[in-house]
C-alpha cells in the first residue's frame, strides 16, 4: 500500500516512516540505498532527496579518502613523509566535514524539512 500524498508540498514526508528512512540513511548509508529501491518510498521525493544526498555524500567521502591514500602512498615512496603528515590532517578534516553534513542532514530529515546539502546537492539534483 502506497503512503498517502504528502501534505505541505511534494518534498514533505508522507509519513513518520518516510522521516525515519530519510534520517536513518545518514547514519547507515545502506539504508539510504534500500530506501530508494523499496516500492512505496522510491517515488516519494522527500525520501529520495535525503537518500540520494546521503549516497552522494558517502561516495564523495570514499573517493576523496582513496585519493588521499594514493597521494600519501606516493609521498611515502618518494620519501616526502612530512607532506604525508599534512595529508593525515586532511583525513581528519574530511571526516569532520562528513560528520557535520550528516548531522545536519539527520536534523533536517527528522524535522521533515527539505534541505539542499551544500556542494553535494549540485551533483545529485538530477537524480532526485
Amino acid at each position: 500500500m502506497a503512503p498517502p500524498p504528502a501534505a505541505g508540498g511534494e518534498f514533505a514526508p508522507a509519513s513518520d516512516t518516510s522521516k525515519l528512512l530519510a534520517w536513518l540513511g545518514y547514519l547507515i548509508p545502506i539504508v539510504a540505498l534500500v530506501a530508494i529501491l523499496i516500492e512505496p518510498y522510491k517515488k516519494e521525493k522527500f525520501v529520495r532527496l535525503h537518500a540520494i544526498q546521503e549516497l552522494g555524500l558517502a561516495v564523495g567521502y570514499i573517493v576523496a579518502w582513496i585519493v588521499l591514500i594514493v597521494l600519501q602512498t606516493i609521498l611515502a615512496v618518494i620519501h616526502l613523509g612530512v607532506l604525508g603528515l599534512i595529508l593525515s590532517l586532511l583525513y581528519f578534516v574530511l571526516w569532520i566535514g562528513y560528520v557535520v553534513l550528516a548531522i545536519m542532514g539527520i536534523i533536517n530529515a527528522a524535522g521533515g524539512k527539505r534541505w539542499e546539502m551544500p556542494i553535494v546537492y549540485g551533483f545529485v539534483k538530477n537524480y532526485i
